[in-house]
Order: C-alpha cells, then structure tokens, then sequence
C-alpha cells in the first residue's frame, strides 16, 4: 500500500466517526419539536427550523468536513463534486418536504403539485448519488495506478 491509500483509509475512518457524531446530535435533538411548541412557535416557523437544523446538520456541515479533510480537497473535480453534491441533497431533501406538505393539503392541484416536487427530488437525488459514484470510481482507478507505478 501507498501514502495515499493509507491516507483515504484515514479519511474513511474520521468520515465515520463524524457520521456517528452527526448521528448521534440528530437522536438528541428528537425532542426538539416539543421544544418549539412549547414555546408557542407557528407550525411554518417549527417547519422551516427543523429543515433548517436538518439541511444544516446532515448536509451542509459533513460536504463542509469533507472540504477540509478530504486527501484530494484541491482538486478541481473534487471541489466540483462537492459542490453538485450538495446541491442535488439539499434540493432532495427540500423537495422531501415540499412534497409532504403539498400531500398534506389534500387538493387536486396539491397532489399534483406533489408529483412534482417528488420528480424533482428524485432526479436531484440521482445525479448526485450518480456524480459522487463516478468521482470514488475515478479515485479508485487512480490509486490502482499509483501502487502500480511504485
């Protein structure tokens, strides 16, 4: 094995034991829409915190953590990577939201409205599920290279 096996192996590893950090922050804030609605806050107010917290939490701060500890961080098409990731989970998981509320509503044009919503979201979820599978496939390749060249 090369460094730079050795040193995604690395990243792997801080990768999970963030995952579970993150894992458990989100089982401690469960109670957190009791919180708000004992402190009297609007059902849109309570919605548009929790996504918040959520996008913030499960999307935003580990593309962050891999911005700064990931081996290949400079790399135009890990930045590029990163950015659509990012994008395509946060539109994902808006579209999540926008589809429950718009089924919630019960109209005609809400559920259709919904189907929309749950297009957009599925579409979002594969081109980023799809641009990161290529990008651990090219960094793959790329290690094969560099242990057979050593």
């Amino acid at each position: 094995m090369n460094a730079k096996t050795l040193d995604l192996e690395q990243y792997t590893r801080d990768r999970r034991r963030l995952n579970t950090r993150l894992g458990l922050f989100m089982v401690a804030l469960i109670p957190l829409p009791a919180i708000l609605l004992r402190a009297r806050f609007e059902p849109p107010q309570m919605l548009a915190i929790v996504v918040a917290v959520a996008v913030g939490t499960g999307i935003v701060y580990p593309v962050w953590w891999r911005s700064k500890h990931h081996q290949y961080r400079e790399d135009a098409r890990e930045k590029r990577t990163r950015l659509i990731s990012v994008t395509c989970r946060t539109v994902a998981f808006v579209s999540l939201v926008g589809l429950i509320v718009s089924w919630v509503v019960g109209t005609d044009d809400s559920a259709w409205i919904a189907l929309v919503f749950l297009a957009a979201g599925t579409t979002a979820l594969i081109i980023g599920v799809e641009v990161e599978e290529r990008w651990k496939r090219a960094l793959q390749r790329r290690n094969v290279q560099t242990a057979t060249d050593s």
